[in-house]
Parts: structure tokens; C-alpha cells; sequence
């Protein structure tokens, strides 16, 4: 976390702590000059750390999606069913057994990963959202909603967001993902690229 500026406003009568804590987002405090005034430093400072730790700090991304496929790719039991990719940005594997992915964000723990589960170092990750959870492979107990919604990874405690995207109404055979890979801008693939770079 990182304190920018401090400013004290004589003639209105209030200060403005203003931070830009981890997760780089704009943070403000604002203290009326009186009692207010007298909490201390440190407080502030644990306030704006607490703020911030609501994200969890690792590599994986929801990178692509599909939540109409009817030519594109299918699952190992020969389905063209809706799938999420999952990008490892960083340097070393990352395990994301038990963690979870919702498409409910009211619902963090819809459906928890296997345990075990590794994506290597860049590397990717596909899961079928077709609610066949008895079928072998990564199956969510979930399907897409080609209307659009919110599709979001949460950490083992069931609490922690790692990432999250919402999408709009989408077109069959087209995916949505980032680009380049991991990156803060999402855009439609008319090639889409199921475990592969975008």
C-alpha cells in the first residue's frame, strides 16, 4: 500500500488521506477537523491495507471464454459445450486445486476444482461449463449463459477473489478473451483459441 498525499483544508475544515493500495485501486479517507482528527496514522494505514487485501495475489487469470460452441472445440466425451481457459502468467506452476469458479458471484463455492490440479508456468487451463460433473475431466457444475453474466475464480478459503470478468450476449463459435494474453483488455475471437495464445 502507498500513502500519496495527505492535505489538510483549512477554510473547509477537513483533511483527505488519499492511498492507492494493492490492487490498485483509488482510495480515499476524509476526517473533519475536532475529535475525528485525533485517530492515529496507524489506523489509517491498517485501514487502507484492509481495503486492498480482498484480492489475492497470484498469477492465474480467466483468460478466454465460450459460452456458445458449436463447432469449435469439444471436451474429451466428444461434446461442443461451453469452456473458461485459465492462464498462468508467471514463472512457476501454480496449483489451483480446491480452488473455486462461480458463475454466481452470490455463490462463490459453486463448484470447487480438484485437487492436484497445476497450470504450468504460462501455461493454460481449459474447463468445460456443461454441468456433466460425473463425465471425466474438469467439468464446473455450471453452463454459460449466452446472454451474458459474470464468471469469477475465487481462492480455497471461498472467500478471496482472484479474478473476475462479466461478458455481454455472445455469438456462437466466437470466444471472448483477453489480448494479448493476461492482459487488462478483452475483445471477441472470430479464431477462437482454446488453450492456446490469443
Amino acid at each position: 500500500m502507498l500513502l500519496l498525499c495527505y492535505d489538510w483544508y483549512r477554510r473547509r475544515k477537513y483533511c483527505i488521506f488519499t492511498a492507492l493500495n494493492t490492487a490498485n485501486t483509488l482510495l480515499e479517507m476524509r476526517f473533519t477537523k475536532g475529535s475525528d482528527m485525533r485517530i492515529s496514522l496507524l489506523s489509517i494505514l491498517l485501514a487502507f491495507s484492509m481495503a486492498g487485501s480482498v484480492q489475492a495475489d497470484t498469477s492465474v487469470v480467466i483468460n478466454e471464454l465460450m459460452a456458445s460452441n458449436d463447432s469449435i472445440k469439444t471436451d474429451p466425451q466428444g461434446q461442443y459445450d461451453d469452456w473458461i481457459e485459465l492462464y498462468n502468467y508467471g514463472s512457476r506452476s501454480v496449483d489451483i486445486g480446491r480452488m473455486y469458479l462461480t458463475d454466481d458471484l452470490s455463490d462463490p463455492t459453486k463448484w470447487q476444482i480438484p485437487a492436484s490440479t497445476n497450470i504450468s508456468a504460462r501455461g493454460y487451463l481449459l474447463i468445460w461449463a456443461d454441468d456433466d460433473t460425473g463425465d471425466s475431466g474438469l467439468h464446473a457444475n455450471f453452463k454459460l449463459d449466452a446472454d451474458g453474466e459474470q464468471i469469477a475464480l475465487f481462492d480455497t478459503d471461498g472467500e478471496t477473489l482472484i479474478d473476475s470478468v462479466s461478458f455481454t450476449a455472445q455469438t456462437t463459435d466466437i470466444s471472448y478473451g483477453r489480448y494479448p494474453d493476461a492482459a487488462d483488455d478483452w475483445m471477441f475471437f472470430d479464431n477462437p483459441t482454446p488453450a492456446a495464445l490469443n
